[in-house]
């Protein structure tokens, strides 16, 4: 995304939320939510809900039920589903939005956020760059780095005074101020590229070493099982061997028996021929 993009994101959100609400551009007839809007429309809610005092995501929860008119049926109108919803005045509501546009700016280039919509209410009538300008004034004005609403408020009218008695800037100072606040926005871009190359580096190189460690844990499970397998087939071997035994012994020993008692049956038998023969000599 270009930072000249961004930056027109954030002029638009800045601009969207200042403009006055028109009745006739959000009551048009609105279609029945389908269930995916539905299930948004309640996270939207629940952030509403948890978060009147987390102003940030409040407002910008607001931002997207009017922009996408998931207030729907029976509200009417966006004002109308802000006060029967949330008894949120109109100002209240865009108080909220307001706001939230104002720290989706800041949060460009700052480091030290607001805490409070009071803090940042008095900012919501200036552009983003005198924003963000008299926002880093507060922080450097106070004690602790925790601007007070009545700090930002007397910095604002403070600035507006000094806008009152200035020449309106010429074209070319605009552009400068403009290109500056580009080159800053692209700078920081950058910065941000290079930090999620970083981390996607480190997270490649992560999965590599564990394919690599799944590799070789593959390999050895591999080598586990064919000595496991080898030590089973000695054994089942061994088994088969042993009962083969066991079950021929006792035949084997019989026929030993026999053999050998029929061997000397026939030794008599020769013994006595062989007597025979020799009282006939």
């Amino acid at each position: 995304m270009s930072s000249a993009y961004s930056l027109f994101k954030l002029d638009r959100a800045f601009r969207v939320c200042e403009a006055p609400s028109d009745e006739t551009k959000y009551h048009l007839k609105i279609a029945p939510l389908d269930e995916t809007e539905k299930v948004r429309l309640q996270e939207l809610e629940a952030i509403v809900a948890q978060g009147l005092q987390t102003f940030y995501e409040v407002g910008q929860a607001l931002i997207e039920i009017r922009d996408r008119k998931l207030y729907g049926e029976p509200h009417k109108t966006f004002e109308a589903y802000c006060k029967e919803k949330w008894s949120l005045t109109k100002r209240r509501a865009y108080q909220f939005m307001n706001a939230s546009a104002v720290i989706q700016n800041l949060c460009t280039m700052v480091h030290k956020f607001p805490t409070s919509e009071r803090q940042v209410r008095p900012l919501t009538k200036l552009p983003p760059a005198q924003q963000l300008e008299i926002w880093q004034k507060a922080v450097e004005e106070s004690p602790n780095g925790t601007p007070t609403a009545k700090i930002v408020e007397r910095l604002v009218k403070e600035q507006e005074n000094s806008t009152a008695k200035k020449k309106p800037l010429s074209e070319v100072e605009q552009l400068r101020q403009e290109n500056e606040h580009l080159k800053e926005e692209l700078k920081r871009q950058a910065q941000q590229r290079e930090r999620r190359a970083a981390l996607v580096a480190a997270e490649l190189e992560q999965l590599r070493e564990e394919n690599r460690q799944l590799k070789a844990e593959l390999r050895q499970r591999d080598l586990d099982w064919e000595v496991r397998l080898a030590v089973e087939r000695e054994k089942i071997r061994a088994e088969v061997e042993a009962q083969m035994e066991a079950k021929y012994r006792g035949i084997i020993d019989w026929l030993t028996a026999q053999l050998a008692e029929m061997t000397a049956k026939y030794e008599a038998v020769l013994a006595r021929l062989e007597a025979i023969e020799g009282a006939k000599e």
